[in-house]
């Protein structure tokens, strides 16, 4: 049996700069996050980010859609080893996302499909 731990950060805004983020991304603490069926890979300016700032986000993603490329499975690929996160609400399907991404359903996952959900934050 694995054990696993989800790290938390202080989900505080400690900037009060806002960056100027696309229609599909949320903004927080000046970088710009978004969701994408990019099997682990981000667009130039960004890479994966960590679990422990999506646990801070995730019911902003609520109304945005995927970056370009709908997923093939749910559970979210981030910068950490494994994958705590999955989407529920419109997974590997188009239209915004009606809940943010939850913990519940991948549990110390690592799963690499080259559609895989990934969280990206630009760097």
């Amino acid at each position: 049996m694995f054990e696993y731990a989800i790290y938390f950060l202080d989900c505080k805004t400690t900037t009060t700069i806002v960056a100027s983020c696309q229609s599909y991304e949320v903004s927080w603490n000046n970088h710009c996050y978004y969701l994408d069926g990019s099997g682990g890979n981000c667009t130039a300016g960004y890479s994966r980010a960590t679990n422990a700032v999506l646990n801070c986000i995730s019911s902003q993603f609520v109304g945005k859609t995927y970056r370009s490329t709908i997923s093939n499975n749910c559970c979210i690929w981030t910068a950490d080893t494994y994958e705590c996160y999955r989407l529920t609400s419109n997974c590997n399907s188009a239209g915004p996302f009606k809940a943010g991404p939850n913990s519940v359903g991948c549990t110390n996952e690592q799963k690499h499909n080259s559609m895989q959900l990934t969280f990206c934050g630009s760097v």
